[in-house]
């Protein structure tokens, strides 16, 4: 004979009000906490993607679009470009050393120009150094000395002929002839930096140019801080390694010589 239905109905009731009862057991403090949350962590928030500079994709660099960024970051803002050249025999041997810097702070700058150059036929090394002054009113060259100082009015005369104030006219220069390619990020003095480098190093990009390496360091917002260009070349029927750097640095915090010969200069001249 089967037992009553409603015994097994009660104890069933009976069970799930207990389940049901041991939250309450606590009092009105109690809280419910679920053990297997406790050892959790925190979730990490995704790291950004980097923004690339302009002029700058994933499959293409258009130079004139990073070159116009460049120099519309550093307008109205004092800075060192500093560009250098040099030239190196098979032998190890410095045919040609060149360097320009440059120190602007608006209206002023100031650039100074070295060239260490050692003749094919001497073994004694010249050196050619120029140098200019200039604010909006007036420049002031010096070249080979003081042997030749010329004092220029000229308000209207483009400073890009002497030397662009923020690199870029160098920077169109150095890196026009090539095809660049962006190559990822990289890490220099600590902050994050867009690395661009040729597409195809093999393949003699310029006429007379073998064995391109260039490297070039971005920031986001486009300034161009540092390129590197090395090729091998022919002059003379003799070969030549060739070494071009581009570098800005104290952006904000330039301060602009005023040399002595700049005041000489200045006061053995009259106003037009």
């Amino acid at each position: 004979m089967r037992p009553p239905r409603t015994v097994v109905l009660v104890c069933v009731c009976l069970l799930l009000a207990g389940c049901g009862g041991v939250a309450d057991t606590g009092g009105p403090n109690a809280q419910t906490v679920n053990p297997a949350l406790d050892d959790t962590p925190t979730a990490s928030p995704t790291p950004a993607e980097p923004t690339l500079p302009p002029g700058v994709t994933e499959s293409d660099v258009d130079l004139r679009s990073l070159v116009a960024a460049h120099d519309d970051a550093l307008d109205d803002r004092s800075v060192t470009v500093t560009l250098s050249r040099t030239r190196t025999a098979t032998n190890g041997t410095v045919v040609l050393d060149t360097t320009a810097r440059s120190y602007a702070a608006d209206p002023e700058q100031f650039l100074v120009s070295t060239a260490e150059v050692t003749p094919y036929s001497l073994a004694d090394g010249a050196s050619f150094d120029r140098a200019l002054w200039r604010n909006d009113t007036v420049s002031v060259r010096r070249s080979a000395g003081e042997r030749a100082v010329t004092v220029v009015h000229d308000t209207d005369v483009p400073r890009q002929r002497a030397f662009d104030p923020t690199g870029a006219a160098e920077i169109r220069g150095v890196l026009g002839p090539y095809k660049l390619q962006y190559a990822g990020t990289v890490t220099q003095n600590g902050s994050r930096r867009h690395l661009l480098t040729e597409t195809d190093a093999g393949r003699p990009s310029v006429p007379l140019r073998s064995n391109v390496t260039v490297r070039v360091l971005v920031t986001d917002d486009g300034v161009v801080e540092h390129a590197t260009v090395r090729y091998r070349t022919t002059e003379f029927d003799e070969p030549r390694w060739v070494t071009v750097e581009f570098a800005v640095s104290n952006v904000s915090s330039t301060t602009v010589p005023r040399p002595e010969w700049v005041d000489r200069a200045l006061a053995n001249v009259s106003d037009p």
